[in-house]
């Protein structure tokens, strides 16, 4: 009988050696999150050597490196990463295309017979999703920088936290999970979405269990709020919560913070990442910037336009270009995550006590902004003026037309926002919401108020994927 060989997950990490190299949460807090700059900048270079010389042997980066040029030689230490291509998800969706259905991630078949994958994706949201592999040690870094992330605000063995986001193909739901469950001890109470668990029950459960910690995206802990209130006649702040880490996006004046913690009563705390990266930065109780994993990976600030470096000393805004150092199927060397940031108090020490470089909030997607009539227009930038009008329920989508044809054709830009009920006059909500928009966006805008819940088939609003603020109707150049 053939003997038949399973990669068990039992044996393949080694967790000792992980735990060294990566320390868990309590460990962390007080080592490399408590490091100066010199012993960061010394640790980062010896790893960059590494996942350098790992690359050379993966096909994807040697074609793309041999390409520009280059060779190993040339590469000697990380004062060297600016030599090396930046490459971005449209280099990885070719790569897909020459060797379906993985690309650049590798043969699965051949892989797993070695070690166990996980396969994820990306959210999908401009187009099909793109498939990442996740090996063990990819898979227990997932969940353990969402750890470190809830230990520093606060998180404790014996804690429970409630996850309204369900595991499916995308990362998110999986990574808070095995944080929780993993490594911190704390009891994960794995509710899923509202469409897997009504929205009434999920405070119902949060009410009857004593869930007293939260991680979702803040349009959904508004409507959680909302769904008490109405329909169980119940405060959520009676829930004691003590924490709860959201995603907040562009909100540069703190707005939607302190909207999301005067509904809950507790601190809402910012994070930042990608299914490629997992959760990269996050805030400490400070909230004084997102902090980045920086044992994990290497960061750059790029020009969106020209992909040359910007200032981040003095916290110029540009693309976010990473190096992963741990990444493996595939690695990720220079990757352009086309995400809008700027570097806050570049080395300087948080009133926390780390020296860990801070971003300041996300700016939004350099490949979301539309040009319209000569101006670069950024869907994310209408947030602060939707949400600080009390009319409004919070959500709005961008719609670009282009209207008539040839000389005489012009782009015009439709701002969707729902109201909240039919009583208020529409057309000074209306004529309030064009000038708060037109000194954000910096160009005169329709909009067109619509009723709540109006728009959640356009924003997906409520569903498993990030939600859409931009609806591009013009026809694609060829």
């Amino acid at each position: 009988m053939e003997k038949i060989r399973i990669p068990y997950y039992y044996k393949s990490l080694n967790f000792n050696k992980f735990v060294k190299e990566y320390p868990p949460p309590a460990e962390y807090a007080e080592t490399v999150y408590l490091w100066k700059r010199d012993k960061i900048d010394k640790m980062q270079a010896e790893r960059f050597k590494k996942v350098v010389e790992f690359a050379w042997g993966h096909p994807f980066y040697k074609r793309k490196w041999t390409e520009a040029g280059l060779t190993p030689n040339d590469i000697k230490g990380i004062e060297d990463i600016v030599k090396l291509p930046i490459v971005s998800t449209l280099d990885l969706k070719t790569e897909i295309q020459a060797s379906p259905p993985f690309g650049a991630s590798g043969n699965a078949k051949a892989i797993v017979k070695e070690k166990p994958l996980k396969l994820n994706s990306t959210g999908g949201t401009t187009g099909m999703p793109r498939p990442i592999f996740f090996s063990p040690i990819e898979w227990e870094m997932n969940a353990l920088q969402f750890a470190r992330a809830f230990f520093t605000q606060g998180a404790r063995p014996g804690d429970m936290m409630q996850i309204p986001i369900t595991p499916s193909i995308a990362n998110l739901g999986w990574a808070a999970y095995y944080a929780c469950h993993h490594w911190l001890g704390v009891i994960p109470v794995t509710t899923g979405t509202g469409n897997v668990t009504p929205s009434r029950r999920q405070i119902e459960i949060a009410r009857d269990w004593g869930s007293n910690m939260w991680v979702s995206f803040p349009e959904y802990l508004g409507h959680l709020a909302k769904v008490a209130k109405e329909e169980l006649n119940f405060d959520v702040r009676d829930l004691k919560t003590k924490f709860m880490l959201s995603f907040l996006g562009p909100d540069l004046s703190g707005r939607l913070r302190r909207q999301i913690e005067e509904i809950w009563g507790t601190d809402v705390y910012d994070g930042y990442g990608t299914t490629d990266i997992s959760l990269a930065a996050f805030e400490c109780k400070e909230k004084s910037g997102r902090h980045f994993q920086e044992d994990l990976l290497y960061l750059e600030v790029v020009d969106p336009d020209t992909n040359e470096p910007v200032d981040m000393k003095k916290g110029e805004k540009g693309d976010l270009v990473v190096t992963c150092f741990y990444r493996h199927y595939p690695p990720i060397i220079r990757y352009s995550l086309k995400d809008l940031v700027r570097i806050i108090d570049h080395g300087k020490r948080c009133s926390c006590g780390s020296y860990l470089l801070r971003m300041d909030y996300f700016l939004g997607r350099s490949d979301d902004m539309v040009k319209i009539r000569g101006l670069n227009v950024y869907p994310m930038a209408c947030l602060d003026a939707v949400t600080r009008d009390s009319r409004s329920t919070g959500e709005w989508i961008c719609v670009v037309d282009r209207i008539g044809e040839g000389l005489s054709a012009r782009e015009e830009m439709t701002v969707k926002i729902e109201y909240k009920n039919e009583n208020i006059e529409k057309e000074d909500f209306k004529r309030k919401m064009e000038e708060s928009l037109k000194a954000d966006l910096g160009i005169r805008v329709t909009i067109e108020p619509v009723p709540p819940g109006s728009l959640s088939e356009l924003t997906g609003y409520g569903g498993e994927k990030k939600v859409k603020r931009l609806k591009d109707n013009r026809p694609k150049e060829r």
